[in-house]
């Protein structure tokens, strides 16, 4: 039915793989926050070379309509398809969480680049980075395939979650 990668179980694996290597110090506040992250993984074609991502995640603290009313797939809401796999950009977008925590997820400042070095390099450097300019409201994750990093952002949202609403 499914080829391998686009099998429920591949994605899963994605999901699990998944690394968050720092979370922002505060999460999810009351009201509207924004939760910027920076992505690392190998490029498809080149495994010792990486792909970096950063964006913004703007989250509501309520959700009145939910993602799968909206029909929104990932690739509209990410404002994405070139990198993405096709399978993803056909799923409607939506987080674990929303049955239970209500709360809804605005992607936005969507920047992608590519380098020559590998991603544990690219890693280290956006650590650096960081560090340097005293940031604390950044998460850092890496993904193990770039194609599906909606669900490694989906990972990274899930433990921001899974720490702030216990």
């Amino acid at each position: 039915m499914f080829d391998r990668e686009y099998d429920p179980e591949f994605l899963r694996s994605i999901f699990d793989q998944t690394e968050v290597l720092r979370r922002p110090i505060a999460g999810i506040i009351a009201g509207y926050h924004i939760l910027p992250y920076i992505l690392v993984g190998p490029q498809e074609q080149h495994p010792n070379r990486s792909v970096e991502i950063r964006g913004k995640i703007r989250v509501s603290p309520r959700l009145i309509i939910s993602p799968s009313q909206l029909g929104q797939t990932y690739g509209e809401v990410f404002g994405e398809r070139e990198v993405m796999d096709r399978a993803l950009v056909a799923r409607v977008f939506s987080f674990l969480y929303t049955p239970r925590h209500q709360v809804k997820l605005e992607h936005d400042d969507l920047k992608i680049a590519k380098f020559d070095h590998g991603p544990q390099s690219q890693i280290n450097r956006a650590l650096d980075e960081l560090s340097q300019r005293e940031i604390i409201d950044t998460g850092l994750i890496l993904a193990p395939n770039v194609r599906f990093y909606p669900i490694s952002i989906d990972r990274f949202i899930n433990e921001i979650l899974d720490r702030e609403f216990r």
